[in-house]
């Protein structure tokens, strides 16, 4: 009776430190406003009890830096927030994995005393937020779904050996479609393991006579497996996350929500953008199907001789503004040896990044013999200007001829001719470049032409695109001038066309461009890939580029 007595004291005691230490966080609750100073270095925690599937969105403001992160009922890192900046209010938002307590840490990473105010904005269910999928019949059906399903429902199978297998080959799963291989059918999965109501697929692939909203998952029977199979053309490449408990509404207020749940594949291993610690809320997953074209120039290899790269700075007087700009000479560079070719990309910074690599493409080239020695002018972009300069800008065009160019060919040992100087760039870039060309062809007479936004027009703008508005305002310039001598080297991706009725997008309008400077008489290699407006294409294709216009 004695050690009953004791147990039962022992267990009370816990009881009571738990329920204390529980009390001891400050619980978050809907519309008040925690206004708390914080000292230099220390954390404070919130709690905040949810259901599986519970939206919980937020705000923070306060004028110096706190790092925000969300803890799991089991005390794993579940988010982590970038820090707020200024006195700006910043909106945040998370899903409940599994029900529990939910713990915010805010920390002051600074000596000084950080002053705040934290307001829980709402707590959603999935029924307050979701409605159940409509009754669906798959167009495209996988083999191996449609055999799991059969195991499933006749054989009453679980879905253990299957998500055992597809965890050693990773997804997206990829079949065989049709008998002469120009098409692949691929499936995305997802594996439930909190309460889901739908899983949206969002990426850079783009099919032909569906709307963004349609790329839903559906719940193969009663298990755990919800898949989205999708016919592409073979060899693919592109970027993709997946959205479970979507709300499933492109803009409003509602779209907010998805920012809690997007998230990269956590069956695929090839992810982008991520850090060594970010979390997969941070990531995007990234899919080569078989027969994807390869990017030998992309591999850096030993013994191969490298070139440097030098930051400089420019000051334009024709814009009032200070440009950086990054300056690379090949290996074996000398200031009064063979005069190099000129190779002018915008958007310099990203060309640099290892996911675009042209240090390393320009490298191999020139080892390779592919090309001659050439210099390249990496162009960046002043905070906010992006869409200033690179948008047929007449102001940027001439500080490019009139004071850039000059300035490069002063300081090292360029050509001087149109012939052997290429200019080029991606998107807004590929735009930017070929309007350089048809201001300055004295000056650029070799254009790359990346995905390049040549859809645009004055009349419609960036961001108002209608097709009561006639686009392609490059196409009509080079059609209404005399032939100029330019030679050109236009890509755009399979993905990249009007699927919002526009008019046309960087496919159609591409195309068009192409066959305006061919009726002119210019020399155009056009090349078209399976692929979207991301940069997992254009690193490779660049080469195929430079060789086309500045090879040997």
């Amino acid at each position: 009776m004695k050690s009953i007595r004791w147990t039962a004291l022992l267990v009370g005691c816990l009881l009571l430190f738990c329920v204390r230490d529980i009390f001891a966080q400050d619980m978050l609750l809907p519309n008040k406003v925690e206004v708390r100073d914080l000292e230099g270095g220390k954390t404070r925690t919130y709690s905040i009890a949810l259901k599986d599937g519970d939206y919980a969105s937020f705000s923070i403001s306060q004028p110096g830096k706190a790092y925000l992160t969300i803890v799991r009922p089991d005390g794993s890192l579940m988010r982590r927030f970038p820090e707020p900046s200024g006195d700006a209010e910043k909106d945040y938002a998370f899903s409940a994995e599994g029900a529990g307590t939910y713990s915010f840490n805010i920390i002051n990473p600074a000596k000084q005393t950080s002053h705040y105010e934290l307001k829980l904005e709402s707590v959603l269910s999935l029924n307050e937020r979701l409605r159940p999928n409509a009754a669906w019949i798959d167009p495209n059906p996988s083999p191996r779904i449609e055999a799991l399903r059969q195991q499933v429902i006749r054989d009453h199978v679980s879905t253990d050996a299957f998500w055992k297998q597809v965890a050693q080959e990773g997804t997206p799963l990829v079949e065989s479609f049709g008998t002469d291989g120009a098409y692949q059918l691929v499936t995305f999965l997802w594996r439930e393991t909190y309460e889901t109501r739908n899983v949206l697929v969002l990426g850079s692939l783009s099919v032909p006579g569906t709307a963004r909203m349609d790329y839903v998952m559906h719940r193969l029977a009663d298990t755990d497996l919800w898949y989205w199979t999708v016919k592409l053309p073979r060899g693919a490449r592109f970027s993709y996350r997946l959205s479970p408990n979507d709300p499933l509404v492109l803009d409003g207020p509602r779209a907010e929500q998805r920012a809690a749940t997007v998230q990269s594949d956590p069956l695929n291993p090839h992810r982008l953008e991520c850090g060594p610690d970010a979390t997969r809320f941070a990531c995007r997953s990234l899919a080569a199907l078989p027969g994807a074209p390869p990017q030998p120039w992309l591999v850096k290899k030993v013994g191969t001789p490298e070139g440097k790269v030098e930051a400089r700075t420019i000051h334009s007087n024709i814009q009032k503004l200070d440009r950086e700009i990054s300056i690379y000479t090949p290996a074996g560079y000398t200031p009064n040896g063979t005069t190099n070719r000129l190779l002018v990309l915008f958007d310099g910074d990203e060309y640099l990044s290892p996911q675009m690599g042209i240090t390393v493409t320009m490298d191999n080239l020139i080892a390779a013999h592919k090309i001659p020695p050439t210099v390249v002018l990496l162009v960046f972009n002043p905070d906010g200007r992006r869409l200033k300069d690179l948008v047929a800008n007449p102001e940027f065009a001439d500080s490019m001829a009139k004071e850039i160019i000059p300035w490069v060919w002063a300081k090292y040992n360029v050509t001087h001719g149109a012939a052997q100087t290429a200019v080029g760039g991606y998107s807004a870039g590929g735009l930017a470049a070929t309007y350089m060309a048809l201001r300055y062809s004295n000056i650029f007479g070799n254009v790359i032409n990346q995905s390049g936004a040549v859809w645009w027009s004055p009349e419609q703008g960036i961001y108002d695109r209608a097709p009561s508005v006639e686009g392609n305002w490059m196409a009509r310039q080079f059609a209404d001038g005399p032939k100029l001598p330019v030679k050109f080297y236009i890509e755009a991706g399979a993905f990249e066309f009007d699927s919002l009725g526009r008019g046309g997008d960087i496919l159609e309008s591409s195309r068009e461009l192409r066959d305006v400077l061919q009726a002119k008489g210019n020399e155009v290699h056009y090349h078209q890939f399976v692929g979207g407006h991301d940069a997992l294409t254009w690193p490779g294709t660049i080469a195929d580029a430079i060789i086309e216009l500045l090879g040997n």
